[in-house]
């Protein structure tokens, strides 16, 4: 499924700081500079610099989140994954209105919170903000996040084991003699060793389920999945590159994202 394709990811404490602060920047200018929520008729004393306040609402949130973030991704294998995108971006977005709220509350009109008017509170001042916020969230996420491929960790004797989604589909291989797969529309073509001998079976799967199946395994492409370990080589660029795999004749294409990353993972594997 979709949601579960493997993607880039910021990991970067420096970079998540950086991209907040400037998301924090331009909220905090809409806030002061074009007042939206016809803040010009208040004149509560020290305005702008309340305002200036709502900075640290977005970046502290977000810093936050980087620690789970971390934690999942380590979880995963340091695999990151589009659903994984979705919940940390609806997670922020909630946590950062939030805290807006209780600075709003306390800091800017030295009110007393009413748990009852929060959810009220994020509709109609947090929610106006999402066309401008998630869009700016999500571009500069993508921007500052890269693919880290790491050798491959294989336990002893690990065994694959695959039971397609039609009947009688089942194949099993060691895990370390697994070497690409690929999509084609609901199947999936599996290329693994048997007897030092290249095998190919094709069965009704999906990349993303074979990601579950093998961890040691990368997705370098929406439909190619590739153990590291076999990679020989990787030719072209960003734009158009594609690597070479021991065992297989044909080079695998490499999305721009994944370049890096294999170009990395090819110059300090052991």
């Amino acid at each position: 499924m979709l949601q579960n394709r493997a993607i880039a990811y910021t990991r970067s404490w420096l970079n998540t700081f950086f991209l907040s602060t400037i998301l924090a920047t331009i909220i905090v200018f809409i806030l002061i500079f074009l007042q939206p929520f016809d803040t010009y008729t208040n004149d509560t004393p020290y305005k702008n610099l309340k305002l200036l306040g709502y900075s640290l609402c977005i970046i502290i949130p977000i810093l936050i989140l980087h620690v789970l973030e971390e934690y999942w991704f380590k979880k995963n294998n340091n695999k990151w994954f589009l659903f994984q995108e979705i919940i940390i971006l609806t997670l922020g977005f909630f946590f950062i209105a939030i805290l807006c709220y209780f600075y709003n509350t306390y800091i800017v009109n030295d009110l007393e919170v009413n748990s009852g008017y929060i959810l009220q509170w994020v509709v109609e001042f947090g929610v106006p903000f999402i066309p401008i916020f998630m869009p700016l969230w999500i571009y500069f996420r993508f921007r500052f996040s890269k693919v880290v491929i790491n050798p491959a960790l294989i336990k002893n004797q690990a065994v694959v084991n695959i039971k397609g989604n039609n009947q009688n589909e089942v194949l099993s291989f060691p895990e370390q003699d697994f070497v690409m797969a690929k999509a084609q529309a609901n199947y999936v073509d599996i290329y693994y060793l048997k007897e030092n001998e290249i095998q190919k079976e094709m069965i009704r799967y999906t990349i993303s389920g074979l990601l579950e199946l093998i961890p040691s395994a990368q997705q370098i492409h929406r439909s190619y999945l590739v153990n590291p370990a076999m990679i020989s080589d990787i030719k072209g660029n960003t734009r158009k590159g594609n690597v070479e795999l021991k065992h297989i004749e044909d080079s695998v294409p490499i999305s721009p994202k994944h370049f890096i990353g294999v170009q990395k993972y090819l110059q300090t594997r052991p």
